[in-house]
């Protein structure tokens, strides 16, 4: 029976309503939609909610619709009715004739005002800009475009990219090295220009296969991803299509035309030759597809491949119905409410939306840090830190504090069941796990060393003549090791001491007299000349006989053979005193106040090997360390302490101080070792730990 309602007049539908025929929902029940131009967007009808919507604008009031509707066989409830009037009115699908509409309008403006600063920072991550509406144009022009989809390009495409790839293959080193090329200042503006043709390409790449299956394109334009501007085009209008394949291939055409068009680059770099415009090829066939590529390939934001993905399972709105789901899951495996999920599921589908929903959290949650991070460090300090919290507060906190929210209105409903007993035992135990000081020891980046220790270098670029080095060798204080020669010291010495004679010989037969007087005064000036350079070759010959300046053990060495030449730059060998044994170990600042100076520590090689002798702490050096004098330990060297080379010197990111250990016992130790060591500290617990980083992070970061 239908319900009896008030007589009251309906109110009048928007003439410029389409209502079309939709595609079968998941469970394959019939659909309809309601196309508002205006918004440009689609509207999903039920059965009832379909039939309610065609029958009205041939009833004049309520009873006469729901009567209309009754002989058809459709029952509808007030509250149904009543829900379908406000969608209606949501929406704004109602004429607004009375004063009522129009001030219920205005209110809807008046609520939905941002100040422009309130604006900027809500969507200053992502704003599109409508440049010119296309419709028109690829209406005129899509006649002679559709040729394209006829010759079937594509395969052509693919086809030269295959003979493209495999000329490269044969150029394999010429086109690894013209990445070399591609940041000179002369180029940039003919790589920008290429940039911009291959993503308009890739933007009519969707419009052209809308226009095919006979979709209209409202706009095309640009949008400003975190302020890098990407175009777009409005494809909307797929939605009235039925087939879900066809919607797939219109999300897919501008990743396929980039790769077409990449394909074709790459044949053209294997034919033209060296220059500018090979460059550029190399540049379309390689970066900007890729590029484009990894961002709309993400199904975790509303690009390509979230449109792909969602046309693939055939879900509709596959996000917000998944971050729906996910929701509720997460709260009945929390407190264990008993609510019926969202929407009628299946294990699978359920599993299928919880998995899609938890994925995009972690995925967007390292996202926003990453973005804030970026914003933080490459605006200015004061922009940066504002920019900073925006991020990390309304995309990371304030989502997590609604969901608490959430939570805690529903409290009322919570009991002590399985899901709230583990809940609540996670809970305890991971505030034990912050809050009680388990942790008695850190792991540090440690070498072990010699305090006295020496490499050996050449004066001068020169040849070995005689190499006595060998590795681990015992060498005693004065014994040649490396015997160098250098060809331009000998040809000096011998022209010098050739030099040298004549002037001797002149200088004997020089006789008396006032004018020989001058002259012998003039060889003896010109011998004493002669001699001092003479001396000083001699001095630099034997700088080239290498010995060694005390006893100790050789390190590292270079595998050279008499005949190789060196030049001063070239380390021949290291010489470590091994009555100078030492472990620097490197550490943060906060740990300093922590530290156990009457435990024992441990030494822990990279190669997996501990050190056999205990190690005592002996100092502490209270300056931070400015620069770090082992490559090894250095990050940029594939070691653990963040630093930056600057001028070939290695610069610690952050406070680092230097801890000097002594081994307990002799210890057979001919080389460097790096490696990790384990100190004992005061018992502190993760949470005091990380609180301690928090503020050292922010007096470091505090100062402008």
């Amino acid at each position: 029976m239908s319900v009896q309602m008030e007589v009251k007049a309906l109110p009048i539908l928007r003439q410029n309503l389409s209502l079309l025929t939709a595609p079968p929902d998941e469970e394959g029940e019939p659909r309809w939609q309601i196309f508002d131009p205006l918004s440009n967007k689609f509207y999903y009808l039920s059965r009832t909610a379909f039939y309610i919507f065609r029958e009205w604008r041939y009833a004049s009031h309520a009873d006469d619709l729901l009567s209309r509707l009754a002989q058809k066989g459709i029952e509808v409830e007030a509250a149904e009715f009543d829900y379908f009037l406000r969608f209606l009115e949501s929406n704004h699908f109602l004429e607004a004739r009375s004063e009522k509409d129009l001030a219920r309008l205005r209110a809807e403006v008046s609520q939905h005002k941002k100040h422009f600063l309130s604006w900027l920072l809500h969507n200053y991550l992502f704003i599109k800009i409508p440049l010119f509406r296309p419709d028109l144009f690829l209406n005129r022009y899509y006649p002679m475009a559709k040729y394209l989809f006829k010759w079937r390009l594509d395969r052509v495409a693919l086809v030269l990219g295959a003979l493209g790839l495999v000329m490269v293959l044969r150029q394999w080193e010429t086109f690894t090295h013209t990445f070399q090329d591609l940041f000179n200042v002369s180029a940039i503006v003919y790589y920008i220009l290429a940039l911009v043709l291959v993503k308009t390409a890739h933007e009519l790449g969707h419009a052209l296969v809308a226009k095919r299956y006979g979709c209209r394109v409202s706009s095309m334009g640009v949008a400003f991803l975190l302020m890098t501007p990407i175009l777009y085009t409005d494809t909307t209008d797929a939605w009235r299509l039925r087939s879900r394949f066809q919607r797939l291939s219109i999300v897919t055409a501008g990743v396929k035309v980039e790769i077409y068009i990449a394909c074709v680059a790459t044949f053209l770099w294997a034919i033209v030759p060296d220059g500018g415009l090979r460059g550029v090829l190399f540049f379309v066939a390689t970066t900007s597809w890729v590029s484009s590529l990894l961002i709309n390939i993400s199904p975790f934001m509303r690009f390509d491949g979230y449109y792909a993905l969602s046309d693939f399972l055939g879900m509709e709105n596959l996000q917000p119905r998944s971050f729906l789901v996910g929701k509720w899951f997460l709260r009945e495996r929390l407190f264990g409410f008993g609510f019926l999920p969202p929407e009628p599921l299946s294990h699978k589908k359920c599993a299928l939306m919880v998995t899609y929903a938890w994925c995009t959290w972690i995925y967007r949650f390292f996202l926003f840090l990453g973005i804030a991070a970026l914003v933080y460090y490459f605006a200015f300090k004061v922009l940066g830190i504002v920019l900073f919290l925006v991020e990390i507060i309304w995309f990371v906190l304030l989502p997590i504090v609604k969901e608490v929210k959430v939570w805690i209105s529903l409290r009322k409903n919570m009991s002590f069941n399985r899901a709230t007993t583990m809940t609540l035992l996670v809970c305890v135990l991971g505030l034990l796990l912050l809050i009680v000081p388990w942790k008695t020891h850190i792991s540090v980046p440690a070498v072990v060393t010699f305090e006295r220790h020496q490499t050996l270098y050449p004066s001068e670029a020169s040849k070995v003549v005689a190499w006595q080095v060998a590795p681990n060798e015992k060498v005693k204080q004065g014994q040649l090791l490396i015997l160098l020669e250098s060809p331009d010291v000998e040809q000096q010495i011998v022209l010098t001491q050739s030099r040298l004679n004549a002037l001797q010989i002149s200088w004997q037969r020089a006789g008396s007299g006032a004018g020989i007087l001058d002259a012998f005064s003039s060889l003896q000036v010109q011998i004493a000349r002669e001699q001092s350079r003479l001396q000083s070759l001699l001095e630099q010959r034997e700088r080239l006989a290498i010995k060694a300046p005390y006893d100790g053990y050789i390190g590292e060495w270079l595998p050279l053979t008499v005949g190789d030449y060196v030049n001063e730059r070239s380390a021949l060998a290291t010489l470590y005193d091994d009555e100078s044994l030492m472990v620097k170990a490197y550490i943060d600042g906060r740990f300093i106040p922590l530290l156990n100076h009457n435990e024992m520590a441990s030494f822990m090689g990279n190669d997996g090997n501990p050190l056999a002798a205990s190690l005592l702490i002996d100092k502490v050096i209270p300056i931070a360390v400015k620069r770090l004098q082992y490559p090894g330990l250095a990050s940029v060297y594939g070691g653990a302490i963040a630093t930056q080379k600057l001028e070939d010197e290695l610069i610690p990111e952050m406070a680092t101080y230097e801890v000097h250990l002594t081994l307990q016992g002799s210890m057979p130790l001919n080389r460097q070792q790096f490696g990790m060591v384990s100190l004992a500290i005061e018992p502190t617990s993760f949470l005091v730990d990380g609180l301690r980083y928090l503020y050292g992070v922010f007096i470091r970061e505090s100062g402008f």
